[in-house]
């Protein structure tokens, strides 16, 4: 009997959900878009003649009776011309499209229908009240299948330090099993009233192919970026000027850190605000403005948040040391890749390492050594990779394979953990790595 009420208990929740999903996509089917960009590619033979211009499809939502709509900005980067197409197949392109403003930092681009047309917005939900094993649904058209929702849970909330090459920097993204695939991007993804809350931005995928793990950025962040567009056709942040990052309980160890408060300083760009107040890399930041910060997600949303020209009172960490110091904010620029320069070699924590020297972010340089192979050991325990500079190694600095070697031996039969800065992709970071 109580088998037979466990399993009649569960069809009704399957029958539940399943209603629930096909209203949620009646819901909103009406405000999902496709977009087709057409770009011309770059020349491909020696007489400079151009290839024929290519498709790329994406998605997007209506945001307003305007006929404004909310999509990623890789979707239309590039753009030569722009189509969007409605759930009831009437297209529009040329002068009827307009890009409102873009922003890379998200990934986050308004685009505007501007045709005379009944435009239906879609109901925007609140991300913040998100909770793991929630049922949502992407909605846009992959691989050009207009109209596709796919159903999954939400799998994870704030993931960041995911790659993607157009963007973003301030990462805090929804992580879902609904599938997430080629034109999905800058579709809904909504919760089971039909209500957007998110923006479908990219899957992850291996050498193999995509694992099923997708990503979409909050609706509450995309919306505050939707409504600078709008306004001001760009977004404007603060910037002081550095990198942070969370402090683990090796890193405080390894620091000789109490509080549990406060971010890792882990790189600073000469002569900007954070340069000229006097932070420097390694610090700790435990308050803005007499606010303790909880987190380094939460600190880089307080600087960005804040209008340039903003002056902010900052308490650091340094040394066992207290010291506040007082920074006004610059605004916030895109950075730039590194470039290396491999010379000699030299093998320690199971890293076999070669100078480097290149410009890294905003054109600062940055000297170190580059990791040319991981053979196993600490180096591999610590998740580091081929291609990552090491510049600093206990708060001192690693400018080439002498000074790593040098630090190896300063370390050698010592068993506390090491401390080291490490700059990948575009950004730097801390880790500690046992000797």
């Amino acid at each position: 009997m109580k088998k037979t009420l466990l399993c009649a208990l569960s069809l009704v929740g399957a029958v539940l959900a399943q209603a629930g999903f096909v209203a949620a996509a009646d819901a909103v089917r009406t405000s999902v878009v496709s977009i087709i960009t057409d770009r011309v590619e770059p020349a491909n033979d020696s007489a400079g003649s151009a290839a024929p211009e290519k498709r790329y499809l994406g998605s997007g939502f209506v945001l307003d009776t305007l006929g404004r709509i909310l999509t990623c900005n890789h979707v239309i980067a590039d753009y030569g011309g722009l189509t969007v197409k409605f759930a009831d197949d009437k297209s529009y392109s040329g002068s009827e499209v307009l890009v409102v403003g873009q922003d890379p930092v998200t990934d986050l681009a308004v685009i505007r229908v501007t045709a005379k047309r009944t435009f239906v917005p879609a109901a925007i939900g609140n991300s913040d009240e998100l909770d793991v094993g929630q049922p949502v649904m992407a909605m846009g058209s992959p691989f050009g299948l207009e109209g596709t929702a796919t159903a999954g849970i939400v799998s994870g909330l704030s993931r960041w330090g995911e790659a993607k090459s157009s963007g973003p920097d301030f990462q805090d993204f929804i992580q879902t099993d609904a599938l997430v695939n080629p034109g999905n991007s800058g579709g809904p993804l909504v919760d089971a009233k039909g209500r957007v809350v998110g923006v479908n931005s990219f899957i992850r995928t291996t050498r193999t192919g995509p694992t099923g793990i997708g990503f979409a950025t909050p609706i509450n962040l995309a919306k505050s970026v939707g409504e600078q567009l709008i306004r001001d056709g760009k977004v404007t942040r603060g910037f002081l000027g550095i990198s942070t990052q969370p402090l683990t309980d090796a890193m405080r160890e390894a620091l000789g850190l109490s509080t549990r408060y406060g971010v890792l300083v882990s790189s600073v760009d000469s002569d900007q605000p954070g340069d000229r107040a006097g932070i420097a890399a390694g610090d700790v930041i435990v308050s803005i403005d007499g606010r303790s910060i909880p987190d380094a997600r939460w600190f880089q949303s307080e600087v960005a948040g804040r209008n340039p020209g903003t002056k902010v009172t900052l308490v650091l960490g340094r040394l066992g040391q207290r010291k506040t110091v007082s920074a006004t904010l610059g605004s916030w620029v895109t950075p730039t890749q590194a470039t290396p320069r491999p010379t000699t070699t030299r093998h320690w924590l199971g890293l076999i390492v070669r100078d480097y020297s290149g410009t890294a972010t905003r054109g600062g340089p940055v000297r170190g050594v580059v990791v040319n192979e991981v053979e196993g050991g600490t180096g591999a325990d610590a998740g580091l990779r081929p291609g990552d500079v090491i510049d600093e190694i206990n708060l001192a600095p690693v400018r080439n394979t002498a000074d790593f070697s040098r630090i190896q031996q300063v370390m050698a039969g010592k068993q506390r953990p090491l401390l080291l800065r490490v700059f990948r992709g575009r950004q730097y970071f801390y880790t500690t790595v046992q000797p």
